[in-house]
Formats: C-alpha cells, structure tokens, sequence
C-alpha cells in the first residue's frame, strides 16, 4: 500500500512538471482575472491556451519548436497555432530529431496582393499583419503560384579562360509561367549570334529547378577560340515580360587546337 501511494505521488508530480513546463510548480486554480491581456492581433498564429489551460497565449508559429509526444524535450512550448500540426523532423548530420509546427496546407498560393506564398499559413500571417497595419484583408484568388515576369535570380558570370579550354555560362531564372531562355552573343564589331546554332563547340541545356518555377540554363564553349570573346547575354521571356543579364568572355593565348 505504501508503495502504491509513492507511485501515485511520483506520477502526479511528474503531470504538474510537464503541465506547467520548467518550473515544476502545480498550475493550481485558474483565476481568468489573473491573466495577461494577449490580443489576437499580437499573435500571428492566433490564440490558444496556455499549458494550465487557464490563460490565452500567443500559440506557436509555422517551423517554431513544439512538443511532440515522440521527441523527448525539456522544454515545454505553446500548442501550435491555427492550421498548424506539430511534426518530427529528423535531424541532419547526427543531430537529434526535432518537432516543429508545419501548416497543414502546403500548396502554394496566390493572395490577392498580386503575391505568391508558400502555403495557406504564410498567407493568414500576412493577412493578419497587413490588417494590423490597415491595409486590406489577403485573400486566396487561386491554389497556384500568382502569373510574374521573369526575373534572373542568377545572373552568368564574366570569364577569362586561354584558348583550347571549356568555358561555362550559367542562368538561373524564375518566372510564372516559366521563362523560355535564349543566349545572344555579341562580338566587338556589335554582330549577334542568338544560340544554339549549328555550330557543335557551343551548346545550351535547360532544366527545371532548384525550386518550383525556376529553371537554369547554361551555354558551354568547347576548344575556346579567340573569336569567341564577346559578350553573352541571358535572356528570359514570358507572356508578362523580358529580363536579361549579360556577362563577358575573354580569350587568353594558350594553345590553338
């Protein structure tokens, strides 16, 4: 019986340590009068109780910790917030897993601010905080990316390389719908060669990515020849727009194949 009573005792202690987090203390009678104001407007991720269940608090936001019952912590978090749903996830390199809020809704989404977000939650965020600064209320027009103009996130890289070598051009673009990518040369005399032509040494590749609606284009030079230098330009275009960057290539002496 004695024994029984020390295990009843443990267990209960144990229950008032992860109810009330770090302090170990019991949460004791809930008096409302007693709270802090917290205001919704103050919390991105909306309210929630805290883990007496007595007061409102600001809940966790979308990637900020959370307690999951499958990750051992020593802390214990707010209750994650509207939308959101606390994952493990696992940790990198021999770090230890981890529980993170994650929306729930992971398409992107076009708000009617003309702006693409990543998923519904980034979205109510911004909605939350552009209300808090009177400015109109974000709403979903479409479950895809908004249309955009290209842009060229990664511009091609001035070069100088001898004759005989490989020379690589990069472009990495991005766009909605996706850029169609084309690269001009231009020599000293002003004349323009718009590549690929039928000329084997120098080439183009285009792939889709690192991410969603971006695409990267190169242009290689083989056995680089003096009348190669000259200016190359990236160039994307879609039905909203045109964006381009240009870069140079210079030949050095070096062997002549």
């Amino acid at each position: 019986m004695v024994f029984l009573r020390y295990v009843a005792f443990v267990a209960f202690a144990l229950i008032c340590s992860t109810v009330n987090g770090q302090t170990g203390k019991p949460c004791g009678t809930c008096d409302p009068a007693k709270c802090p104001v917290t205001s919704d407007k103050d919390c991105l991720a909306g309210l929630t109780l805290d883990r007496c269940g007595c007061c409102q608090v600001c809940a966790q936001r979308e990637s900020e910790l959370c307690n999951h019952p499958d990750v051992s912590s020593t802390k214990q978090y707010e209750a994650c917030g509207e939308n959101l749903q606390c994952n493990i996830r696992q940790g990198t390199r021999g770090a230890p897993r981890e529980a993170r809020c994650e929306c729930n809704d992971q398409i992107e989404l076009c708000g009617s601010d003309g702006k693409t977000y990543r998923n519904y939650c980034h979205l109510k965020e911004s909605s939350k905080l552009a209300k808090v600064e009177q400015k109109p209320t974000i709403t979903v027009v479409k479950r895809k990316p908004c249309d955009s103009a290209p842009e060229i996130t990664v511009p091609p890289m001035s070069v100088a390389n001898r004759t005989g070598s490989n020379v690589f051009l990069t472009c990495e673009v991005a766009g909605v719908p996706l850029p169609v990518v084309e690269w001009v040369y231009t020599n000293g005399a002003g004349k323009k060669i718009i590549y690929p032509t039928d000329d084997d040494r120098i080439s183009t590749l285009v792939r889709g990515g690192p991410n969603a609606h971006v695409l990267t284009s190169w242009l290689q030079i083989q056995s680089l020849e003096r009348n190669d230098q000259g200016t190359y330009t990236c160039i994307a275009s879609n039905s909203l727009g045109k964006a381009e960057k240009s870069c140079t290539v210079a030949v050095e002496s070096g062997r002549e194949f």
